[in-house]
């Protein structure tokens, strides 16, 4: 094992962004938070952007700020899924065109196509169908009579930031595994493209994951303000696959909640599980590390209590998360319960308003203050990963003796316990940087710093984690 290695996993998510510098000695890694910045959609015309400039800049000030505080031997980006955007004919990014996956649009293609169209999507590689999906996102492209002929490069959202600071075009599975159209072991789906007259030359060949993609390029190395080479490496690109791969567990099939923005409760698997009952019930099958299958369900997640932060705090209620959580667990429970995957939930809103006249609606019950909100979306969510849990174990026949909970989400003890207790199984909570840290590894096993039987000995040691048990 390499001694005194240090690499900067920048890990993205849909609401925020963070730089964390991972050094490794010997056994021993240590974290350093160099950078964090928010993020989110930018409306324009109608449609919901990311604001690629903005994100691009940040990407660039974390490498610059990294370096200032040593050297660097490595560089990754994760992301959120599904999300792509253009690398022109002049080798230039087309901007006006990183659109977010919550764009109106998206859900008026899936409305219009009947139950076995949707199926058919399906079975191409065993992805869920979900409004966003980057089927349906290329569908409404194919239906505008978007004009390809200009695009050199259809590049995944983390693989889009790794071509504008090296120049070279890749694209890596377990990102491109959540497109819909990937298949394990058999890469991007030639007659879904075919269909909707997408040319295939512009999805780059595909790279194992954790290869490096290339160095620096000349300008960024003097913006950040080096003169050496800084490989960027093809860590998994998916912040899921990334958290995932930071499971402090030894075991091969781990039940597991990334807890984010997004809820993905699920399992490891050795293949896809693309039958029907995987398809009623929602379930999705999407890379992992390795080679294996994160079969999970998508699940709405902390984006619901984001958004009623947001609006009380523009109502004058300068409140933050712990307060949340507390006033949640003084509150009465009233017990109102909201699907939190509904479609009154999807899109930014007045998400406390939401969530009251929903429950007014479906079991006329009023909620009236801050927790009493907070508790109903809290409990809703333990509603959905019991569902999710039972689904999955008569998906795949395995009983889990433990339900790793990685993410933000792990660090909401409040949450954690009503976990427990719903679904009546030990709860083992962190890490909450789960997907840096599964960035950092991917990196150390790209630059031969560790190899990847050492991964989880690594990741034990080195991680602190919280266990709840039921209490009923």
């Amino acid at each position: 094992m390499a001694n005194d290695v240090r690499v900067l996993a920048i890990d993205l998510g849909a609401s925020s962004g963070r730089g964390i510098i991972f050094q490794l000695c010997g056994d021993k890694l240590q974290q350093k938070v160099i950078h964090r910045f928010p993020n989110g959609a930018v409306e324009r015309d109608g449609r919901l952007y990311w604001n690629l400039d903005m994100l691009f800049a940040e990407v660039v000030n974390a490498i610059r700020l990294a370096c200032k505080d040593g050297k660097i031997d490595g560089v990754g980006i994760d992301t959120w899924g599904v999300d792509f955007g253009f690398v022109g004919k002049d080798g230039k990014t087309v901007c006006d065109d990183f659109r977010n996956y919550r764009n109106p649009a998206n859900a008026q293609v899936r409305g219009s196509l009947d139950e076995s169209k949707r199926k058919q999507l399906f079975d191409i590689a065993g992805i869920s169908d979900n409004d966003f999906n980057t089927t349906y996102q290329l569908i409404a492209r194919a239906r505008e009579n978007y004009n390809f002929d200009g695009v050199k490069h259809l590049l995944f959202t983390p693989q889009l930031l790794g071509y504008m600071l090296t120049g070279v075009a890749v694209s890596e599975p377990t990102i491109s595994s959540t497109s819909g159209f990937y298949r394990q072991r058999q890469g991007f789906d030639e007659e879904f493209l075919k269909q909707w007259n997408i040319p295939k030359e512009i999805l780059p060949k595909s790279v194992d994951t954790c290869s490096i993609i290339g160095n620096l390029k000349e300008e960024i190395k003097r913006q950040v303000g080096i003169d050496y080479d800084l490989p960027v490496i093809a860590t998994p690109g998916h912040d899921t696959a990334c958290a995932v791969l930071g499971v402090p567990s030894q075991e091969e099939y781990p039940l597991f909640l990334s807890s984010g923005t997004w809820s993905l409760f699920g399992a490891l698997e050795d293949k896809p599980v693309v039958s029907d009952d995987a398809w009623k019930y929602g379930y999705t099958n999407e890379l992992a590390f390795g080679g294996k299958v994160r079969l999970l369900r998508n699940i709405m997640g902390m984006w619901i209590i984001q958004e009623c932060r947001r609006q009380w705090i523009s109502e004058g209620e300068n409140i933050d998360y712990p307060q949340i959580v507390a006033l949640a667990k003084d509150s009465e429970d009233k017990g109102a319960y909201i699907d939190v995957n509904d479609s009154a939930f999807a899109l930014p809103c007045n998400m406390a308003d939401s969530v009251k006249t929903y429950v007014f609606e479906k079991q006329g019950i009023k909620l009236r203050s801050i927790g009493e909100v907070a508790r109903c979306v809290y409990t809703s969510l333990a509603k959905a990963y019991k569902d999710a849990y039972d689904g999955l174990v008569k998906l795949t026949g395995r009983e889990y003796g433990k339900l790793y909970i990685i993410g933000g989400g792990a660090n909401n003890d409040y949450l954690n316990q009503i976990i427990a207790d719903t679904l009546d199984i030990e709860v083992s909570a962190g890490p909450s940087e789960a997907s840096a840290l599964g960035n950092a590894i991917g990196q150390l096993v790209g630059l031969g710093a560790i190899k990847p039987s050492q991964i989880k000995n690594i990741i034990m040691e080195n991680c602190d984690v919280k266990v709840f048990f039921p209490q009923k």
